[in-house]
């Protein structure tokens, strides 16, 4: 591989026998003798990498230079040049030139060469008297970029070779539970920056929840909560998040987990029918929207036309969990009476709680996102399915609250909806929810679990049994979440402390590679190796 040149890329390429897949997809090639050798020390690991000879060593003149037909990439190169000053004690001068280059430079280059190979994350890493980094797009490069810096924590030397590096899941990250539990921004520009050392790409906020309203507001200034989001400190998170290629994905939730909103607005709730028992009206009066009230119905379309322009990603959640267990539709027969007279004979109180997942869509819709929603209210009987554009977090098979039994991952595939993997285990960190009894135990996660088993436990012999398997190739398997729930019996100091392991193996399983090391124990010692946690 010495003195190897970016212009000898698909010979490289073919005397390799490169094929990988894009984000979904499993086609490797079998590695050649080469590629068994160990790839340099990266986390998660790279995915494919071919050996040359001799090493690369960054010098005291090395350079970041970017290709002058890319000068836009002049402020990646300048990041990366900053996050290196903590690995190498010093900043490296950073340019846009095409040629001229010195031994021990880094190259960046942007290039739609291997697109159809790489896709939107991937990137490929020469090493030989320089370092290049090519790829089509600015995430590939930045994540080269997180290699590179893991890399030069280990030492200045690193050997030569070359290695394409592709995510098998689009979607890889971490969502908070900011309505239980108070985090300052701080705290969440910190984890961004974690979450792009690991080559994770979503921050999910569970803004709102019966306890707290955490993000203020303008249309209902009284809903804040102390200590509340405010814009300024949204701006700063999507400042931050859009540059280390963080998409943030807001839930407010409705219509059901809504007592913060009710408390303030009495007459919008679900109320039971005068014949319900009276633990039935206690339960329910103060927590689920009456989707059937059309000033409930205008309240929800306000929230939502101020909240949606604030967040310009690609995504809306609306939560939509827990609404209502069908054994207690009997108690709230409005919700029967509005099905059938605007979806008609047949149709059932679930078609009710549709159609107002459907109604949100729409508006989601209209502000060109994609609304996403948790899993266990989307089955039931009647006549209106929620939309097969609407991507389903899956979380459970039984939920108490919900749907007794949910629809199934595969079945909700096989509707067209997108699914992810936020199956209790192993995907849960919380103290007392749920039967995990909180967070799972790393050692076999890291062995045997993988994204594409739902609704999965540990045993006490440290077995991991799974319930339910998805074709890890479904284009519709979009990835995994770690999920933080509160209230947690910790300082978010300790939260951020016990979710970084985790969030590693979630990082590792959601790359696809192969294992850095075969057992849990080994992998720790690699990410100190690497400088995790940073």
């Amino acid at each position: 591989m010495r003195g190897v040149r970016s212009a000898g890329l698909a010979v490289l390429l073919s005397l390799a026998g490169v094929a990988i897949g894009g984000a979904g997809q499993s086609a490797m090639a079998r590695p050649s003798v080469a590629a068994a050798q160990r790839p340099p020390l990266v986390i998660p690991a790279l995915r494919q990498w071919y050996h040359g000879t001799g090493s690369w060593r960054l010098g005291p003149h090395a350079r970041i230079l970017v290709w002058p037909d890319h000068a836009d990439l002049l402020s990646l190169a300048r990041q990366l040049s900053a996050d290196l000053r903590h690995e190498v004690g010093r900043r490296l001068p950073v340019a846009a030139q095409r040629s001229g280059y010195r031994t021990g430079d880094v190259v960046l280059r942007q290039s739609d060469d291997l697109a159809r190979r790489l896709g939107d994350e991937g990137y490929s890493l020469e090493v030989s008297r320089l370092v290049r980094i090519t790829a089509p797009t600015t995430a590939g490069l930045f994540y080269g970029g997180r290699s590179v810096v893991q890399m030069l924590h280990q030492g200045l030397s690193v050997h030569q070779g070359f290695g394409l590096d592709v995510p098998r899941y689009p979607e890889r990250g971490l969502m908070v539970d900011a309505s239980r539990t108070t985090y300052s921004t701080n705290w969440v520009l910190r984890e961004i920056r974690r979450l792009a050392a690991l080559k994770l790409n979503i921050l999910h906020l569970h803004l709102t929840d019966d306890q707290r309203w955490a993000i203020v507001s303008r249309s209902y200034p009284s809903l804040a909560a102390k200590n509340a989001f405010t814009r300024r400190d949204i701006r700063r998170i999507l400042r931050l998040a859009r540059r280390d290629h963080v998409t943030v994905i807001p839930e407010i939730e409705m219509p059901g987990h809504m007592a913060a909103f009710l408390a303030q607005h009495p007459g919008m709730e679900l109320r039971p029918a005068a014949t319900a028992s009276s633990s039935t009206s206690q339960q329910y009066l103060t927590d689920k929207l009456d989707i059937t009230n059309p000033k409930a119905l205008a309240a929800m379309r306000k929230i939502l036309d101020e909240y949606l322009p604030m967040f310009p990603g690609p995504y809306w959640d609306m939560g939509a969990d827990e609404y209502l267990p069908p054994a207690e539709y009997a108690a709230f027969p409005q919700l029967a009476t509005y099905a059938t007279t605007r979806y008609g004979v047949g149709a059932t109180p679930s078609d009710a709680v549709h159609g107002f997942i459907n109604w949100v869509d729409g508006i989601v819709r209209a502000h060109h996102k994609t609304l996403r929603i948790w899993s266990d209210q989307m089955g039931g009987t009647g006549v209106v399915p929620v939309n097969p554009d609407v991507v389903a977090e899956w979380w459970s098979s039984v939920s108490p609250l919900g749907d007794t039994v949910t629809v199934s991952p595969n079945a909700l595939l096989g509707e067209g909806h997108q699914v992810l993997n936020a199956g209790w285990y192993p995907n849960y960190y919380t103290d007392d929810l749920g039967p995990v009894a909180g967070k799972a135990k790393l050692p076999g996660v890291y062995a045997s679990w993988q994204v594409n088993q739902f609704d999965g436990q540990e045993l006490k012999n440290g077995t991991v049994t799974t319930q339910q398997t998805v074709p890890a190739s479904s284009p519709g398997l979009l990835g995994t979440t770690l999920d933080i729930w509160g209230p947690l019996n910790e300082t978010t100091r300790q939260t951020a402390a016990g979710i970084e392991p985790r969030l590693a193996v979630l990082s590792q399983k959601a790359w696809g590679s192969r294992l850095p090391a075969p057992t849990y124990a080994g992998f720790a010692k690699e990410m100190r190796r690497v400088g995790l946690p940073r």
